[in-house]
């Protein structure tokens, strides 16, 4: 029985929050003694099972849901917060998450075995076809490289891919990285509902409607196709307005479903043909692990070694298409709804939640 703290900015609708709160779940219904603390709680829409420890600790929503590089302090009240409900505890593993939690390590009085969840990636560098916007990039990125090296310097880091791993090695001198891909838990009857399940849609899309997770590129691409179905869009964001208005001027909206942001879509995915992703980066996307538990084919841009890693060679050249190249993408869909592929056991236990526990667990020793 081990005791394990986490701590994460809040339980909204990311799939960071989310897997966090799985994990935590997995782990304490192994008996573990598991306590999840937020920074503030103003932003959940996820919720706690009582068999985990849940603390608000009510911080400053500056500090809480700020821009990640800009310096954040306690006030004198919130220090004594969390040595009251944090630092008067003996935990054998503090993790701390996405991604204003990583700053609590200042805080914390314990500094054996307390590691930094990093999801996604914290160092993008963006292109742009004006110039002058570029330069503005490069020193963007110059400043937060300096902010980068200074948070995690000399810290425990857990990516969730190789490549977020070699650049936390690059610009940060960490005292130490380990790679642990997301896992997820789906239930054994849906499943095993999986064959039978009606498809009432060809194409699915599950995620936030963000710019990075180009979801664009996922309607244009069904637009161009040869499929006769319908697409299903399941999540909300900053962008669905602009996407309804694509789907009208590509005439097909009659053959899109925006069906906004419901908390478990796993029913939705398997009454689909397949899954698309077309993010401009992923760090281990829980939504194409949580597709392979439930057997349903997916469809990807390959840009990033968090999703390259949840295929094996055989699935790879079904799943995988090059990055940005949505001909490429509508090629693809087509051939997947007309002869699915299936995944092997090795994809399988990839995303197998029960192996991401054992990981866990072993940062203990």
């Amino acid at each position: 029985m081990k005791k394990i703290l986490f701590i994460v900015d809040d339980l909204g609708k990311g799939g960071a929050e989310k897997i966090t709160l799985d994990l935590a779940y997995t782990l304490a219904k192994n008996d573990n003694l598991v306590t999840l603390a937020v920074l503030n709680s103003s932003k959940n829409t996820l919720a706690v099972d009582s068999s985990i420890e849940y603390i608000d600790l009510n911080i400053n929503p500056k500090f809480a849901f700020g821009k990640l590089w800009k310096f954040k302090e306690l006030s004198k009240k919130e220090q004594e917060t969390i040595s009251l409900l944090i630092n008067e505890k003996n935990f054998d593993l503090i993790i701390l998450g996405f991604h204003n939690g990583y700053y609590l390590g200042n805080y914390l009085t314990q500094k054996k075995n307390v590691w930094h969840w990093i999801h996604g990636d914290l160092l993008e560098f963006r292109k742009f076809n004006n110039p002058l916007k570029q330069i503005k990039e490069h020193i963007r990125f110059f400043k937060n490289k300096r902010k980068f090296a200074k948070l995690f310097k000399n810290r425990n880091l857990i990516t969730v891919n190789r490549d977020l791993e070699s650049k936390a090695q690059t610009y940060a001198q960490p005292k130490s990285t380990v790679t642990i891909a997301n896992g997820v838990q789906v239930s054994d009857d849906l499943i095993a509902q999986s064959p039978y399940t009606e498809k009432k849609w060809d194409v699915i899309f599950v995620g936030r409607l963000v710019p990075i997770k180009q979801v664009d590129h996922a309607i244009k691409a069904f637009s161009i196709s040869n499929l006769t179905g319908k697409m299903a869009i399941v999540g909300d964001g900053t962008e669905r307005e602009k996407l309804e208005t694509l789907t009208k001027e590509l005439n097909i909206s009659d053959r899109i479903d925006f069906l906004g942001w419901i908390d478990n879509p796993h029913q939705l995915m398997l009454q689909s043909k397949c899954l698309v992703m077309c993010s401009l980066y992923e760090g281990s996307p829980v939504t194409l692990a949580e597709a392979i538990a439930l057997g349903v084919p997916i469809i990807s841009y390959n840009s990033s070694a968090g999703i390259a890693d949840l295929f094996t060679i055989d699935t790879a050249k079904f799943g995988l298409v090059p990055k940005q190249n949505i001909k490429a993408l509508s090629f693809a869909l087509e051939k997947c709804v007309q002869n699915p592929y299936k995944y092997n056991q090795e994809c399988i236990d990839k995303v197998c939640m029960d192996n991401m526990q054992k990981r866990i667990l072993q940062l203990c020793d």
